[in-house]
């Protein structure tokens, strides 16, 4: 009878721990987590201090509420001068195009909302499509271009890139290309402090190269598992242990800003201490100012 009883109570401590995992597991997909930084860039206007951006990347159709609402309202609350969307925001799996699209319905009037498309998008094969309902929404969509943004008396430049993948040119020459084209993006006025949105952290260095002030980016998902005190364990274009998955970076002159993302993609639907995040950027020209 004893052993009876041990054995229920052990199956049934063992369907509690298995019950947890999975709910715990649950959370760590689900639960947005919404990071603030205050970012230093020594080089920004005076009259653009304080200047608030929301950083959303890899949505891969994910939804936050009904419509969107709990993104939106975190949004909302922060009053940004501008959203920036850095890519991934659907899958390239079909049911994925409707939670993007409420996510923009929810946010457009919110703040300008800018846009560059990630791996998933071009993987769709229906980026012109993409672009032209964003677009009919209000979207800025940057494609290898920029756009200049004026508060007072000083303006600074807006640029996007296109992922890879949809560069007219073979791997290998790929990183070449990338810099000609953020040189053409970047020429019209080489002077001006210059934000550029790239899905991909791992090209940072080209970025760098670019005379680019800050870059906002995503695509590394945190590394998929964070392990405490290490950081990711993996990210694509990086492997194992890949060094830009989340947080502030500086290279060179440029800061970089990776978001760890909202959803996932088709091929790695699990996070472990890594939560869906929403990330609320501050800049200031000086260590000085409160976020």
């Amino acid at each position: 009878m004893k052993t009876a009883v041990a054995g229920k109570l052990s199956w049934f401590g063992t369907l509690f721990v298995a019950g947890l995992i999975a709910y715990l597991l649950y959370l760590e997909n689900t639960w947005l987590q919404v990071t603030r930084y205050q970012v230093v860039c020594p080089g920004l206007p005076q009259d653009f201090q304080g200047f608030r951006i929301a950083l959303i990347s890899d949505l891969h159709g994910n939804s936050f509420g009904d419509g969107q609402s709990l993104l939106a309202s975190a949004i909302r609350k922060f009053e940004p001068d501008m959203i920036a969307i850095a890519g991934d925001l659907l899958d390239e799996r079909e049911f994925t195009l409707a939670p993007a699209f409420s996510l923009i319905q929810a946010i457009k009037d919110l703040a300008p909302v800018y846009y560059v498309c990630g791996n998933h998008e071009v993987a769709t094969r229906r980026l012109d499509m993409i672009q032209a309902q964003l677009e009919d929404s209000g979207v800025h969509v940057l494609r290898n271009q920029a756009v200049s943004i004026e508060k007072g008396e000083s303006s600074i430049t807006i640029a996007g890139l296109d992922d890879p993948l949809a560069l007219d040119a073979p791997p290998g020459l790929r990183r070449a290309k990338l810099q000609e084209v953020i040189s053409k993006i970047t020429a019209g006025d080489p002077d001006a402090f210059t934000i550029l949105l790239s899905h991909r952290p791992e090209l940072v260095d080209v970025y760098a190269a670019g005379n680019v002030d800050l870059v906002l980016s995503g695509h590394a998902h945190g590394g998929l598992i964070r392990i405490p005190g290490i950081g990711g364990l993996v990210a694509p274009g990086q492997g194992l242990l890949p060094r830009y998955t989340a947080g502030v970076y500086r290279v060179n002159h440029t800061c970089m800003v990776v978001g760890r993302g909202l959803g996932n993609s088709g091929r790695f639907q699990l996070r472990v201490f890594n939560r869906p995040e929403l990330v609320l950027i501050t800049l200031t020209n000086s260590e000085l100012q409160r976020p």
